[in-house]
């Protein structure tokens, strides 16, 4: 690698290193617990949902990201073998007709897993957390969780990768360097059959980040979210949801996606997204069968990757059991 090409891959690490450090998720409506672990157990099934993201295509070194998350509500009351998905959760409104029979879900526990994998060029970071989330009725009508996520990451740089002018260069001698560290996010969210408001904190813990002794150590920083939505019907079938999500990573300023969502019934649905000073997208999705649905989006960049970039694609699949 040239010293120039060198350069570019630094600047990558610095904002992957040492402030945005969790990747963009555009279709973060169709998996919250990515964001925010108060959602486990939110629905009245056992969900699977997995992801990918390959963004800026045609950048050599571009972000990579997988992941996987499972969630279920349980009743420790009672036979946790059996409990849970029969009588605990709510289910998601289809049409105008849903929401006068909705009634908000019982006080319960939800249990889950989330697993990430990402990757950037030699940078990559990988972790897994068990989530809990607690969920308080609000009367009939809405229900209130707080949650937190638990569990390891794995911070890894692999120098092997880089090609350095200098054949001593201190990082060569290094080789791949991995660095394990304790993974901590909370939440809360409140929620009904039209309405949704989160916020969320990860990387609590804020853990050094060291890869070589010879240069600085970074931090890891915490990443805040506040996001909200409200859903209006149109027909008995048609509706649309506008929703908005505030993110701080400090130093950075603060971040802003503004969505919205058409659906007709639960079916299927198109929508836009903005994220200001970065992109727009286009987001599709519907559902397969009872138990299986997927979704669609493609990020056009808006920054001065746009002339190398050949835009940003993500799947999202889902299983309820």
């Amino acid at each position: 690698m040239k010293i120039v090409k060198l350069l570019v891959l630094l600047m990558m690490l610095h904002v992957t290193v040492l402030a945005q450090q969790r990747p963009h998720y555009t279709q973060y409506l169709q998996n919250m617990q990515v964001i925010n672990p108060a959602v486990t157990g939110m629905f009245r099934a056992l969900e699977i949902r997995g992801g990918v993201r390959n963004q800026w295509l045609g950048l050599e070194s571009s972000p990579k990201t997988s992941y996987l998350t499972i969630s279920t509500p349980i009743n420790f009351d009672r036979d946790m073998l059996i409990a849970g998905s029969a009588d605990y959760g709510v289910d998601e409104v289809g049409t105008r007709s849903d929401k006068n029979s909705y009634l908000s879900s019982e006080n319960h526990h939800g249990l889950g897993a989330t697993v990430l994998n990402d990757q950037t060029g030699s940078f990559g970071r990988a972790s897994i957390n068990l989530t809990y989330a607690y969920h308080l009725a609000l009367g009939d009508i809405a229900n209130l969780s707080v949650g937190v996520g638990a569990g390891v990451g794995r911070i890894s740089l692999n120098a092997n990768t880089l090609n350095f002018e200098d054949p001593f260069e201190p990082a060569l001698a290094e080789g791949s360097t991995v660095k394990w560290i304790p993974d901590v996010n909370v939440g809360v969210y409140l929620y009904a059959h039209q309405f949704f408001l989160g916020a969320s904190m990860q990387q609590v813990m804020k853990q050094k980040l060291v890869f070589n002794n010879n240069y600085e150590d970074g931090l890891e920083v915490s990443h805040y979210f506040i996001n909200g939505g409200y859903r209006f019907w149109v027909t008995e079938d048609l509706s649309f949801t506008p929703s908005v999500m505030f993110k701080y990573i400090k130093p950075l300023p603060v971040g802003i996606d503004l969505n919205l969502r058409m659906s007709y019934r639960n079916n299927f649905w198109l929508g836009g997204s903005y994220r200001r000073k970065d992109s727009f997208s286009a987001i599709m999705g519907f559902t397969i069968s009872k138990t299986l649905d997927a979704g669609y989006a493609y990020d056009i960049t808006r920054s001065s990757l746009n002339t190398v970039s050949n835009g940003t694609h993500e799947i999202v699949i889902g299983l309820k059991l």
